[in-house]
């Protein structure tokens, strides 16, 4: 697979990635003009992102990786800044459920399994590559089995609190491995960059949301307990 190949793979599969949150905000039932709203904003990112990386002028290809770390940390910040300032936006995401917010995280089986064939490929280091591609499967199934457990109501919070811990250690420690370690290796506009620059930091936020409602359900469950 060339560069280019492995550049519109990851095109399609952001663009699966979209379609996916969509259909898991559609169980929310909002409005379908948010969901498109939302839909075009995520593909005009996508766009966006693209065209910056395929004509490698998005980033100084002699970014030092603790500038290129800020750069992703100051990206989840305006992400988060438009999912809150919007209002429709932010009530939609904080009128998710547990299960839905868990959900979204699914998709990153199909991340994980792209990674694993990058590493084969000699497209991503071997070591790097492979890790990161079980870590992103492990996170995304892990989502897929505490979602479950709490629509089935089977042991659903203990294992939401795992799912979502490991799901944002596994965002944390690849952001920062990608900066500090692997950028000169892999260069600031490799095909990885489309994952930590649209749904990586969806993600981080929905776990952050996850955990902030488990946090106030159980503070909730043990004041009603002292009452």
């Amino acid at each position: 697979m060339s560069t280019n190949t492995s550049a519109w793979f990851m095109m399609g599969l952001n663009l699966v990635m979209v379609t996916y949150t969509l259909w898991v905000l559609s169980l929310a039932k909002s409005s379908t003009t948010l969901r498109i709203g939302i839909g075009v904003a995520m593909v005009a990112w996508l766009a966006l992102l693209h065209q910056g990386l395929s004509t490698k002028n998005i980033f100084p290809a002699d970014i030092s990786g603790v500038a290129f770390l800020m750069i992703i940390v100051l990206f989840v910040g305006v992400v988060g800044a438009a999912l809150f300032i919007v209002t429709p936006v932010r009530r939609l995401l904080l009128d998710l459920d547990q299960q839905q917010l868990l959900l979204l995280q699914g998709i990153r089986v199909f991340f994980g399994a792209t990674f694993l064939m990058q590493a084969s490929l000699g497209i991503l280091p071997t070591g790097f590559g492979i890790v990161d591609g079980f870590t992103h499967i492990g996170a995304g199934f892990f989502g897929l089995i505490a979602a479950f457990s709490l629509a089935a109501g089977v042991d659903g919070a203990r294992r939401a609190w795992f799912a979502n811990l490991f799901g944002l250690a596994d965002i944390l420690v690849v952001a920062s491995s990608v900066a500090l370690i692997l950028l000169p290796e892999i260069t600031p506009h490799h095909s990885m960059m489309y994952a930590v620059f649209l749904p990586a930091p969806l993600w981080l936020w929905f776990h952050l949301v996850s955990l902030w409602k488990l946090v106030r359900d159980r503070n909730a469950i043990h004041q009603e307990a002292r009452a």
